[in-house]
């Protein structure tokens, strides 16, 4: 039998003997000037505790020891507040000649560890490393980067991800094209010699994922995207501050820690988010119904994770391809972001009976047709999700014997499915839409 704890500790001293935290601390806080005035950007207190002690605080317990922190505005402000807090026990570096996120990382590559994390200082989270790490490794890539959903995608640099979780390609914030919310979170790990793969040149200034990653990915290099439910937030803007003070204040944050079994929400995608139509195969047939964003906005707003379980047998139909599916998640994406609403992951089975899909193989693939409970037992293995706790929404037999079966409380909404309800399994409870099965959610 495994001793637990001693395996624990045999990680926890793998990780402080290898490991170091890289933080870069070097912003501007431009957009925050009207709160944070001539202070550094790191040292916002959240819950009367300045940012970057959070962020050491957690790296520490997670068995960090070796930190390095990257300044350039503000640099006497942050030496201050480490020599203050931490006597002499960390290095900073500041370059005269290398700018930006990624600029930096050269000009401190004598100060660098063969291996670390690379953190930006204007997140607050908390976020199990030692998994991460653990998970990195075991790919055997030269760069893993944190992926999740967020509720404003578009103002963030996303991913599209291959079959096997590696990043394909970055498409950059702030641009009109459509695209999936895998959004890069600012948490990464590296092993030093990423830094030869981008000709870095005095004086000017490069992004680590705009201009660096890119350049790896075009090396054939593997980037790995470990996508996670935890609570990481980037506070760039004033709203964003006040909504992260809220969730301490609400004391919500501990719903979505690595070790909680969480309560989640399945849920079935055509009849509970869209009209039910024979003829979703376009984006001009896909017709989103109008309370949806409202229902997952009160989902978020409560840090209870949902996702999305759907049968799409339409591509091994060949009644629409990948590409018209992966605009439609697209479009979902966007629209919920619109409310500051986001699902958290989700899943597809592509086949149909005995006809099997044979195209372009996803990352978002499961081989489990409902009403077989696959894509929700893989769900909630992946995230640690309490399956006792979680409830599914559907609108037909096989959504509510899915959730049956993975021991989910099931809802059944009403739509144009319900005259073909064949097997006899009773759902917990019976409601109009997705937003009503929600508020049942949240009174239980």
């Amino acid at each position: 039998m495994i001793n637990l704890r001693k395996l624990y500790k045999k990680i926890k001293s793998y990780i402080s003997s290898i490991m170091q935290a890289v933080i870069i601390c070097g912003g501007k806080g431009t957009r925050l000037k009207s709160i944070i005035g001539n202070r550094a950007k790191a040292l916002i207190k959240f819950n009367k505790i300045e940012n970057l002690k959070n962020q050491i605080e957690i790296l520490k317990k997670n068995g960090v020891k070796n930190f390095l922190f990257l300044v350039n505005n503000f640099e006497n402000q942050i030496k201050s507040f480490l020599k203050k807090n931490y006597s002499r026990e960390f290095i900073t570096f500041k370059d005269q000649n290398h700018f930006g996120t990624g600029g930096c990382l050269y000009g401190a590559r004598k100060n660098l560890k063969k291996k670390f994390l690379i953190i930006y200082s204007d997140l607050y989270f908390n976020f199990n490393f030692k998994n991460f790490i653990k998970s990195s490794s075991k790919k055997k890539c030269l760069f893993s980067c944190v992926v999740h959903a967020n509720d404003h995608p578009q103002d963030s640099d996303t991913v599209i991800i291959d079959k096997n979780f590696f990043i394909k390609k970055i498409l950059k914030k702030n641009t009109n094209s459509l695209k999936m919310n895998s959004a890069i979170a600012g948490i990464f790990f590296a092993k030093k010699n990423f830094l030869r793969y981008f000709n870095f040149k005095k004086t000017k200034s490069y992004d680590l994922v705009n201009d660096v990653l890119p350049q790896i990915i075009k090396k054939h290099c593997k980037i790995f995207a470990y996508k996670t439910i935890e609570y990481i937030k980037d506070f760039g803007t004033i709203n964003r501050i006040k909504n992260i003070r809220k969730d301490i204040k609400n004391n919500k944050i501990k719903n979505l820690f690595f070790y909680f079994k969480t309560k989640s929400v399945f849920l079935d995608r055509d009849g509970v988010i869209n009209k039910e139509s024979k003829k979703i195969k376009n984006i001009k047939n896909f017709h989103i119904f109008p309370k949806v964003k409202h229902a997952i906005k009160k989902l978020n707003k409560n840090k209870i994770p949902c996702f999305i379980v759907s049968n799409q047998s339409g591509l091994a139909k060949n009644e629409f391809g990948i590409k018209e599916l992966q605009k439609i998640i697209s479009i979902l994406d966007l629209h919920l972001s619109k409310n500051k609403a986001y699902i958290d992951d989700f899943l597809i089975c592509p086949h149909f009976d005995d006809i099997k899909y044979k195209g372009k193989k996803m990352s978002f693939f499961s081989n489990y047709r409902k009403p077989d409970p696959g894509m929700i037992i893989a769900l909630a293995n992946k995230y640690r999700i309490s399956l006792k706790k979680s409830f599914i929404i559907g609108d037909s037999d096989k959504d509510i014997l899915a959730g049956k079966k993975a021991g989910l409380k099931t809802i059944l909404v009403k739509s144009s499915k319900i005259h073909d309800y064949k097997i006899n399994v009773e759902p917990s409870f019976r409601t109009k839409d997705i937003n009503s099965a929600v508020n049942i959610i949240l009174k239980i």
